[in-house]
């Protein structure tokens, strides 16, 4: 039988294979971000910049369409870190912060294609609590450091 300690709970590190899963926990929110964002950077290339509904029920009328361009500048900066494995904790706080306010906004307004922001909300907060060393520049840069 197992020596089980109640500590071991709190304090365990994951198992090598189980911190592969934070690896796809990073992809898989970074491909969210840019499947949503690429088609915005498209139409502003295309001359006709997107306003998004959500940023001006927040916001108003007169910012939208630059904060909608700010917040998709983060997400899109957001999700290169999260594919290098850069900053992740930094990044899953802004990843907590949007998914919180998208997924809220989904359930109130009746929005279903935002509903699935508690899943990214999720992961976030995994990431913010884990962080992910494996195949990251994050544990590439604390071995250098440690060394």
């Amino acid at each position: 039988m197992t020596n089980f300690k109640l500590s071991s709970l709190v304090s365990a590190e994951p198992t090598k294979f189980g911190q592969y899963a934070f690896v796809v926990v990073r992809f898989v929110i970074a491909a969210f971000w840019l499947n949503s964002d690429i088609p915005r950077w498209v139409a502003l290339a295309a001359g006709h910049p997107q306003a998004n509904g959500l940023v001006r029920n927040l916001f108003g009328p007169s910012m939208v369409v630059p904060l909608t361009y700010f917040f998709t500048l983060l997400e899109t900066l957001g999700a290169i870190a999260l594919i290098l494995g850069l900053a992740t904790r930094l990044v899953s706080v802004w990843g907590v912060i949007e998914f919180a306010i998208t997924g809220a906004s989904g359930v109130l307004f009746g929005i279903p294609a935002l509903m699935k922001d508690f899943g990214l909300l999720a992961g976030a907060l995994v990431l913010l609590l884990n962080g992910s060393a494996v195949l990251s520049l994050d544990g590439l840069l604390s071995k250098r450091a440690s060394k």
